[in-house]
């Protein structure tokens, strides 16, 4: 699920990414017992006394670097729009990949949330960042940890763009969005690492489901205002543009379909569209109605994992905390509670009817199926 480029693009990249280089700086950050490093980069005369401006935060694929996004041109788009470019770099996994913890079969064992969040409140209360005006993007497994983020860190993330990654499948069961996170999503046809249809890989959803759940979260409609982009490079790939109807709010929710095209990510002139260009475009439309402040104490967040999910009626429910829980059916009312201990807790919902619930433990919200 890594960046896939040509030998001519990477060659463009090489001579087309010029950049203020002195502005781009390596930081480390400590998460516990790990030291975690990113990449920092400040527009050109950047000064936070004078300046508040937006965050982009961009994640690199599966096997990857954060010098591989530096290399997606997003620097170039900095200096002009006045936004700072955060790159964090994966650790591995079980197989010796560079990796996100992000609820797949592919994921590493690192505390990716507190890192992110530590992230954010550095940039927020050093470098004067406007916390409603805070975004992440991603290629391949980056857009798969994207789509996680923006459930994991609901209140902190004004909207999301995922390029050629799709939901874990956890995250679709489990994610129950206070804020309704707006969506670009950009993938190809005839992806061949991630797949656009057919059959998914294990722990991963398709794009249709992707689409479809955030088109629910936002209360789209199924039909879309449809757009084919003019095609003008000689890369035997077409693009057509899906903005869903009647979301809340409007045009939140978008997909980009390249047809033909592999896990490839597009740039012009190869390609007939800065495919990161066309992502912040999107982001910066959003700004979070309603912020969480940096230094955000993260070790107080309950984990909560759910199995099985769907479930004939009884779950085993696995806290990192005791805690006390409450079950609501959709209409707010409360049809159990009780406590969480920490470890695993099974509860019964075999009394209830079919549908769907929300486990509620101290600052977790979880959706339960019952069938």
């Amino acid at each position: 699920m890594n960046k896939i480029y040509s030998t001519l693009c990477l060659l463009l990249l090489a001579s087309c990414f010029s950049v203020s280089w002195g502005q781009l700086t390596n930081k480390t950050i400590t998460i516990g017992s790990s030291n975690r490093t990113y990449k920092q980069y400040l527009p050109t005369a950047f000064n936070p006394q004078t300046e508040q401006v937006s965050l982009v935060v961009i994640l690199h694929g599966i096997g990857g670097t954060s010098s591989d996004m530096v290399g997606a041109g997003f620097d170039n788009i900095a200096d002009t729009a006045r936004v700072i470019g955060i790159y964090p770099q994966g650790v591995l996994n079980a197989y010796g990949q560079t990796s996100w913890n992000n609820g797949t079969l592919l994921a590493s064992p690192a505390d990716d949330i507190s890192f992110m969040n530590a992230i954010l409140d550095s940039m927020i209360l050093y470098y004067n960042v406007d916390p409603a005006r805070v975004y992440f993007t991603g290629f391949s497994m980056g857009s798969i940890m994207t789509h996680h983020l923006a459930c994991a860190m609901n209140s902190r993330i004004a909207a999301i763009g995922c390029m050629a990654g799709t939901m874990p499948t956890s995250d679709i069961a489990n994610c129950v969005p206070t804020y309704a996170t707006p969506v670009i999503h950009l993938h190809g046809t005839a992806d061949g690492t991630v797949p656009y249809s057919g059959s998914a890989l294990p722990s991963l959803s398709l794009v249709a489901e992707t689409i479809n759940f955030w088109r629910n979260v936002h209360s789209c409609d199924a039909t879309a205002d449809s757009t084919q982009l003019p095609n003008l490079a000689t890369d035997n790939i077409t693009i057509d543009r899906f903005v869903y109807d009647n979301c809340t709010p409007l045009t939140s929710v978008e997909l980009w379909r390249f047809n033909g095209a592999d896990h490839i990510y597009l740039y012009q002139p190869l390609n007939d569209i800065n495919e990161m260009m066309q992502v912040w475009l999107f982001l910066r439309q959003w700004s979070h109605s309603a912020p969480a402040p940096a230094g955000i104490n993260t070790s107080t967040k309950i984990q909560l994992t759910i199995a099985p999910n769907p479930s004939n009626g009884v779950y085993t429910i696995t806290s990192n905390s005791a805690t006390d829980y409450s079950i609501e059916n959709v209409n707010g009312q409360t049809v159990q509670s009780g406590s969480l201990i920490n470890g695993t807790t099974s509860i019964d919902l075999i009394d209830q009817a079919s549908g769907i619930y929300f486990l509620k433990a101290g600052n977790s919200t979880r959706k339960l199926v019952r069938i």
